[in-house]
């Protein structure tokens, strides 16, 4: 069995109730109903991620707000929430503009970092005291080194050096980036040493083995005009190749820039296509298999010409192809269209049912199964003081209950694994279901602790190989004869050593 054989679908029509302008149209059978509105009702969110604060085997979800408390969402298992921040030692106040939720002390249970973008309030690391008995956090920040203060975007938890512990990447909207190395859980900035010392206005940055040669690359996507970057990871330095791919975006003026970027295989080839949220024309880079990619974002009906500052991933009808979400913002101009592409194969159609396009999300989106009923559900998060922090569960009702959750564990059953790719095999043969990475920062300035989500068709049984990165190249590890059934869409547990 090969990690990159081609999936062949049968088609699955669409019922589209009306058409607007091209080909864009809403889908008659995607139907999402708002959860709680009156807990998630309050306006100014902007980033949100999901994470399993309290190892109960079903998804939390926090959000962070412009000059507000952050909440934490507990998820009773009942299809319900309740907010317990006040309970946990979360902070308060000024303009937390991302959040991450990894492991970094790698104990067992899920810590959080807060990005600000005020310029005053320096970042906080939440170290999540379940470990020891507690319900709650205690702040670390400025313990274990990573007190930063700035324009802060994107963080991501990856083990850039492969030694399994989370390091730290933080994306500045204003300064050089920061890369911070994990050493017995202290943090030290390695970005000038490491050669990734990214000197233009980040928003966004992915990361994902895009060269397949064992070690985690980072993708940049930068404002103002700047050029976008990827930081090839050549081991002990970073190389940035965008120029050399031809993915640097070298021809935009100063009004257009990269916001947000997303990573899934989007084809079913088995390898990893990155898509790029941009203040012009968006991009959708198909991977070549080559280490090379080719923008095929006008071809695929995704080459939006907008203000979109994000995208995330996720395969929302369950028919073993990836769907894409994309959320357009102008400061001081609500109502900017958020498009839910669904992948037709050889194309994107805009689908977004209509009460969650009149919920005018403009920054954080997130999808993930927080019901544990097979498919996948959308939050959302808008500043804007008309806008909410929505929440909808997925009704879907065709291919229903055929999927399945794979949560990437190390040998300790410690969440440190992200930029691992999970491949789903229909059991026995070679017929590839889906290609997932473990999130590496999505959404947007976010990034999520949780199981990946590939559909699997009609198959009972599959075969799973989680590809990590270590020393000494990829390791591929198999786990045959998964019953899907049998897990009642709760995570496969996959505990894996290099």
């Amino acid at each position: 069995m090969t990690g990159k054989s081609v999936l062949s679908i049968a088609s699955i029509n669409v019922l589209v109730c009306a058409v607007l302008s091209g080909s864009l149209g809403y889908a008659a059978e995607l139907q999402f109903t708002a959860v709680q509105p009156e807990l998630f009702s309050d306006p100014y969110g902007q980033s949100n991620a999901w994470g399993d604060f309290d190892n109960d085997q079903d998804l939390d979800l926090i959000v962070v707000f412009l000059e507000r408390p952050v909440r934490l969402y507990e998820n009773l298992g009942d299809g319900t929430f309740v907010d317990i921040a006040a309970d946990l030692n979360l902070p308060a106040g000024g303009n937390p503009r991302s959040v991450a939720w990894g492991d970094f002390d790698s104990d067992g249970d899920q810590d959080i970092y807060i990005g600000y973008a005020d310029g005053e309030t320096a970042n906080k690391l939440l170290e999540n005291q379940l470990n020891l008995g507690e319900i709650g956090f205690r702040e670390v920040a400025a313990e274990r080194g990573v007190n930063f203060v700035g324009n802060v975007r994107q963080l991501n938890f990856i083990d850039f050096d492969n030694d399994r512990d989370l390091d730290l990447h933080i994306a500045l909207r204003n300064a050089s980036n920061i890369l911070y190395e994990n050493q017995n859980g202290m943090f030290s900035n390695q970005a000038r040493s490491r050669g990734f010392f990214e000197p233009r206005r980040t928003v966004g940055t992915c990361w994902f083995d895009m060269d397949e040669d064992g070690d985690l690359d980072a993708f940049t996507t930068n404002q103002n005009g700047d050029r976008d970057g990827l930081y090839r990871n050549d081991g002990d330095r970073f190389t940035d190749v965008a120029m050399e791919l031809d993915m640097d975006q070298s021809r935009r003026p100063l009004i257009d820039g990269g916001v947000g970027c997303a990573i899934t295989d989007f084809d079913n080839d088995g390898d990893l296509d990155l898509y790029v949220a941009e203040y012009g024309d968006d991009s959708l880079f198909r991977n070549n298999g080559d280490g090379t990619f080719t923008d095929v974002a006008a071809a695929m009906g995704v080459a939006v010409h907008d203000h979109i500052v994000t995208g995330v991933w996720g395969d929302v009808n369950n028919d073993g192809l990836p769907d894409l979400y994309t959320v357009g913002y102008v400061n001081g101009q609500p109502g900017m269209p958020d498009y839910l592409f669904i992948n037709k194969g050889s194309h994107f159609e805009n689908q977004i049912p209509d009460n969650i396009r009149r919920g005018d999300s403009d920054h954080g989106i997130q999808i993930a199964d927080f019901d544990n009923d097979g498919d996948l559900d959308i939050s959302l998060a808008a500043n804007d003081p008309a806008a909410s922090h929505y929440l909808y569960r997925n009704e879907l009702t065709t291919n229903t209950r055929q999927s399945i959750q794979v949560q990437v564990l190390d040998e300790h059953g410690n969440y440190v694994l992200a930029g691992a790719e999970v491949r789903v095999y229909r059991a026995g043969t070679s017929e590839l279901l889906g290609t997932r990475l473990v999130d590496t920062g999505s959404g947007y300035n976010a990034q999520n602790a949780m199981p990946v989500h590939v559909a699997t068709l009609d198959s009972d049984q599959v075969d799973i190989i989680v590809t990590t990165m270590s020393k000494n190249g990829r390791v591929d590890h198999s786990f045959h004869g998964v019953d899907v059934a049998a897990l009642e869409n709760k995570p496969f547990i996959a505990r894996v050593a290099n």
